[in-house]
């Protein structure tokens, strides 16, 4: 489970140039990926809900664990085979799109009136917050009966409140009831679960410029003397946009704020540069 998928190489890296770079070995791609996370997240994690932003993305699955809300996943299976019968829940891949089986299919051609369409191949799906909920915001002025919801929890307010997270008042909202989410994006006889949104829920800023990172690290290990001239520039582009967010004074990425706010910088002193008298 990761951050990126394959697809998402697709956007920078021509798929030959890349499967050249790893050697033909995928099976290192998820450690380089996790590494350069880590040094993405160094950058952010005073400032901004890196939690939220890097949660992983897996392919969907009837058997998948509880998702809670922002969960991802994204779909694809094996090629259609005529040779085979399907039964229902089971899927397919078919002219680029994902399929689930709503009848037990008979050998021979693709029959669409026994098939659900859930998307084109690696479209991602993210788990929605329950409806008519928002999210807890520290500088809202809450009052009674509005519904927000928090830390996988859905409240409803009690009284007016501000400044306040749900966890430390059972006076203004509850102990809240836990949001999870035990069924997959398919419910079987034709029908999809529409508490999944379709829609790729992550910051495209963050996905390219992780991948910039990844690619550098990947010609480090190959020829760390000869790293190519785009890599280099491309890697030192994002450590800029990166130091950036952190400071906040003029991008903040599009990411989500920790709540208070923190990570502003503290002057010490006078604004005033000092002065040296001597005569």
């Amino acid at each position: 489970m990761a951050y990126l998928i394959q697809s998402d190489y697709k956007k920078l890296i021509q798929a030959d140039n890349l499967a050249q770079i790893l050697g033909n070995d995928y099976t290192m791609l998820p450690q380089i990926e996790s590494a350069a996370v880590s040094e993405v997240t160094s950058y952010l994690v005073q400032k901004y809900d890196v939690a939220k932003e890097f949660k992983t993305i897996e392919v969907e699955s009837i058997n998948q664990p509880d998702k809670y809300y922002g969960d991802r996943v994204y779909v694809d299976a094996l090629p259609y085979d005529p040779n085979k019968v399907y039964v229902d829940t089971t899927n397919c891949l078919y002219n680029g799109n994902v399929y689930y089986c709503k009848t037990t299919t008979t050998l021979g051609a693709f029959d669409s009136n026994k098939w659900v369409n859930v998307g084109k191949q690696y479209q991602i799906y993210n788990l929605a917050l329950p409806t008519g909920y928002a999210e807890f915001d520290y500088y809202y002025n809450y009052k009674p009966n509005d519904l927000v919801f928090y830390n996988n929890k859905k409240y409803t307010v009690k009284i007016n409140t501000i400044g306040v997270f749900p966890t430390d008042s059972l006076e203004a909202f509850g102990v809240g009831v836990t949001y999870v989410m035990q069924d997959s994006l398919y419910l079987g006889v034709g029908v999809l679960n529409t508490a999944w949104v379709a829609g790729d829920n992550r910051n495209q800023q963050m996905v390219n410029y992780l991948i910039d990172v990844v690619l550098y690290h990947l010609h480090s290990r190959i020829s760390p003397r000869n790293i190519p001239e785009l890599r280099v520039k491309r890697y030192d582009d994002s450590i800029a946009w990166l130091k950036q967010c952190a400071k906040g004074e003029y991008i903040t990425g599009g990411l989500a704020l920790l709540q208070p706010k923190q990570g502003n910088r503290i002057r010490h002193g006078a604004s005033v540069p000092k002065q040296y008298n001597n005569y």
